[in-house]
């Protein structure tokens, strides 16, 4: 199995939950500019960035995924 980290300082959670909550936000924002007639450029752009802010939310899991993954292969 992979060798996980299991302490995660401080800053590290801190940002982790500001990627989530950022990303959050700009889907939701990507919603409603889309509902009051936005753009589909702008749209786009807010839901790129949100699903981006996610992704790196999850770097960690998605870090242990692509170790385990390395790891099956070989």
């Amino acid at each position: 199995m992979v060798a996980r980290r299991r302490n995660r300082s401080l800053g590290e959670m801190i940002s982790t939950v500001c990627f989530y909550g950022v990303g959050v936000y700009f889907l939701i924002e990507g919603m409603v500019l889309r509902d009051a007639g936005g753009s589909a450029l702008a749209c786009g752009g807010l839901w790129l960035a949100g699903g981006a802010c996610i992704l790196g939310g999850a770097r960690f899991i998605i870090a242990d995924l692509v170790a385990w993954v390395r790891m099956r292969r070989t």
